[in-house]
């Protein structure tokens, strides 16, 4: 694919999103008397089997499906990255304790782990950050200390706490710059996996709650009707394979 074509198809994707739900914001109104009617200029996403417009609800979906990823992949990186510049600076049984803990929260399955928080705070927007960030800081963590313990040694580093720079403005300012690449490139797999995650969540009944639209739960709600109306999961499956797939080629260069 051409240069810039996933960044290009992601923030068009968040667009649509944008104004899809802005033209059509009343995501849960009933309205029985047009239940599961087929994608159309009306009603361009169709409607599901409640009758509620599919396109306002697949377009808010989306904007809290990325929200909420977002921010959960935020709090891991900073959650990750200050236990590893504490270990990584203290050393000898905290590095070896963090290494530890590292192993043991990766012994168990991303997954799993979102699950059973998740399942733990019953869902709702709170649970699923809670969720994504406990099961999304252990990969910023480790990458976070193997970094910063090559930087550590370092002339400039060296030099900069000999001047009496304190540790942690060194640290920020001097080896945080160096190590932001690799940093921004598991930021950006992180928010594809938190996105999956989140979907899986609300498609298993423990993420966002209804009347809350999230990809997942819309899905959910579209296998009862599967044949008659496929368009109801088909719709935000596509919105979330697309997503994700960019996302994760986002800063792809031919």
């Amino acid at each position: 694919m051409k240069k810039g074509i996933y960044r290009f198809l992601f923030f068009a994707i968040l667009f649509i999103c944008v104004i899809g739900f802005l033209l059509k914001p009343d995501y849960y109104s009933v309205n029985l008397s047009e239940r599961l009617l087929p994608p159309s200029f009306e009603h361009p996403f169709g409607t599901d089997y409640l009758g509620r417009e599919l396109i306002s609800r697949v377009c808010l979906g989306g904007l809290i499906s990325f929200s909420i990823s977002f921010i959960a992949v935020l709090i891991s990186l900073t959650v990750g990255f200050f236990v590893a510049f504490f270990a990584s600076v203290k050393g000898g049984i905290v590095d070896k304790l963090l290494v530890s803990l590292i192993d043991v929260f990766q012994s168990f399955p991303g997954m799993l782990l979102a699950i059973v928080f998740a399942a733990f705070f019953k869902g709702g927007i709170v649970g699923v950050v809670v969720a994504l960030s406990v099961s999304g800081w252990v990969g910023f963590a480790r990458l976070s200390r193997g970094l910063i313990i090559s930087k550590l040694k370092e002339d400039y580093f060296i030099y900069s706490i000999a001047s009496g720079e304190r540790v942690l403005k060194a640290v920020i300012k001097h080896i945080l710059p160096n190590i932001k690449s690799p940093l921004l490139v598991q930021l950006l797999l992180s928010f594809a996996g938190a996105i999956i995650v989140e979907a899986s969540l609300s498609f298993l009944g423990i993420g966002i709650k209804p009347p809350l639209p999230s990809w997942g739960n819309i899905i959910a709600d579209g296998k009862e009707f599967i044949l008659v109306a496929p368009y109801i999961s088909i719709i935000p499956g596509i919105f979330l394979t697309v997503s994700v797939l960019c996302i994760k080629n986002f800063l792809k260069i031919d």
